[in-house]
């Protein structure tokens, strides 16, 4: 299993969206959906979430309601392994959506373009010569100008296993672009000067799958340090880019297969910010 998945929050036409994602990426499909046992957040029944595996990856639809909307401040860089696959998949994407940069030649690429789909979220599409991957990227703007080697730095630091690859500065020593990994997985990282009116919102956040209590803690304490804590596991860091803390078990736990003790489940896990896998455990045995 993956360290982490994007999770994306949808305000509905979530069973849409992950057909439509699942018919445009290679390597797709759908993995599991689970149903809301409570209706405080949205009508008992409907769906919550939908995880699919796109090229390889694992990402996470959230059907959570109107409160947060996509931004290009986090985007998903996508690298195509020939013409025919990035030209189908910009087709696919582009469709109702909105082009940031136009889909042409540029300097470091034959093939590139950087668009919204149609529900709003962010793609940027490379013609790579590799098989088909996805890669969150991170654009700081605005307030946030200036701290994306901060931000690489201190998340290689915070969740482990990382390193930077890659690093191109501009001439003021802003990132212009940079790749990292952290626990095999690559994200990437950018400085924007210009007069962007967006910045990070939580309609995309990362899950981060922990071994146990003790990861949550020490996560929670360093992401949360100069950031916010949020309910249910969900951490936002100082540059406001959300996190959540899952656990292996978490599937399990919040099983809806036993209607009442699913719901037992759901209201402990409501009273929380940070998770305790030992309250939810007990609510669960009963």
């Amino acid at each position: 299993m993956s360290k982490f998945s994007p999770c994306l929050w949808f305000d509905g036409k979530v069973e849409e969206a992950a057909e439509f994602y699942v018919n445009a990426f290679e390597e797709s499909k759908i993995n599991q959906v689970d149903y809301y046992v409570d209706s405080e957040h949205q009508p008992k029944g409907s769906v919550l979430t939908i995880a699919l595996t796109l090229a390889g990856q694992e990402v996470i639809l959230l059907n959570g309601g109107p409160e947060f909307t996509f931004t290009p401040a986090i985007s998903f860089f996508v690298e195509c392994e020939t013409e025919a696959q990035i030209d189908k998949l910009w087709e696919t994407l582009s469709h109702n959506g909105e082009v940031l940069m136009e889909f042409g030649e540029y300097p470091f690429s034959k093939k590139y373009g950087w668009l919204n789909d149609q529900y709003g979220v962010s793609w940027q599409l490379v013609l790579a010569g590799t098989p088909q991957s996805i890669a969150p990227s991170f654009l700081f703007a605005g307030e946030q100008f200036g701290k994306a080697e901060a931000a690489m730095q201190q998340w290689i630091e915070i969740f482990g296993d990382g390193k930077v690859e890659y690093i191109q500065k501009n001439p003021d020593g802003t990132v212009a672009q940079a790749l990292f990994t952290m626990h095999g997985q690559p994200f990437r990282v950018m400085d924007s000067g210009e007069a962007h009116d967006f910045t990070f919102t939580m309609a995309t956040s990362f899950y981060v799958y922990c071994k146990d209590q003790a990861e949550i803690d020490r996560l929670w304490e360093a992401v949360t340090a100069k950031g916010k804590e949020w309910p249910c596991g969900w951490m936002e860091d100082e540059y406001g880019v959300c996190w959540q803390t899952v656990t292996n078990d978490m599937e399990e736990l919040l099983d809806n297969s036993d209607p009442d003790r699913a719901y037992r489940v759901m209201q402990e896990l409501y009273k929380m910010k940070r998770i305790d896998i030992a309250a939810l455990r007990k609510v669960y045995e009963g």
